[in-house]
């Protein structure tokens, strides 16, 4: 689904809610690592030792402009530097980087017999997300948004054609262990239960794992 960062105040503080000289921590390691991230079901897909390959991690800039006063021009200039940030990690079992995704692009495989997934987290409150906060799901209306977004995402394909559907809520956490202006950690311990877009539940996708991938540029912002 999913610019050069800009420092605010000090000036050894990045703008994505983390310094840029922390490294992150020992476990958070660049690909190949192995997780979990396996739909069972109807359509089983993945695996409970997923290896990824390739990962990116979209920086997705929220400008709240609920009631749509800014100017196009307006809101993108403030995405440029607000400290208020998304973040979609993708991964798969294939090579990728951060110049193959954006908001919209990068988040189904290209290659037959591959897949990719992505966990997103967005902050529920005007504080910005930083390390070692623990993001579940909940709604964002508290931040004043246009957009209708929840504080947690998550989505796996097994085909570039593929689209599922989901039932309830997301259920588990996210807890970001490392971040910086290079790269992003996150704690992933997550499901959802799948539906064929009726009321019935055909399975459950589960992403679990320690997933790491370096950052994109800012994409356009959401208001």
């Amino acid at each position: 689904m999913l610019v050069t960062l800009a420092a605010c105040g000090d000036s050894d503080k990045s703008s994505n809610g983390g310094t840029k000289s922390t490294p992150l921590p020992a476990e958070c390691t660049p690909p190949p690592y192995t997780v979990v991230a396996v739909r069972d079901g109807v359509e089983p897909a993945g695996s409970a030792t997923f290896e990824v390959v390739g990962a990116a991690a979209v920086q997705i800039p929220l400008v709240p402009d609920k009631a749509q006063t800014l100017t196009p021009e307006q809101s993108t200039e403030l995405g440029q530097t607000t400290d208020l940030i998304g973040y979609g990690l993708l991964f798969g079992d294939e090579a990728f980087g951060v110049n193959d995704v954006s908001l919209f692009g990068g988040y189904a495989p290209e290659a037959q017999g591959k897949s990719r997934g992505v966990v997103s987290i967005y902050p529920s409150t005007p504080t910005p997300l930083a390390v070692g906060d623990v993001v579940t799901s909940q709604s964002m209306d508290g931040l004043g948004m246009f957009t209708t977004l929840s504080s947690l995402g998550m989505d796996f394909k097994a085909a570039p054609d593929e689209f599922s559907a989901y039932l309830n809520s997301i259920t588990g956490s996210v807890t970001i262990l490392g971040l910086n202006d290079q790269a992003i950690c996150l704690d992933v311990d997550l499901s959802w239960e799948v539906s064929d877009f009726s009321s019935d539940a055909t399975g459950t996708l589960t992403i679990q794992g320690i997933f790491t991938a370096p950052l994109a540029e800012r994409t356009l912002p959401l208001g």
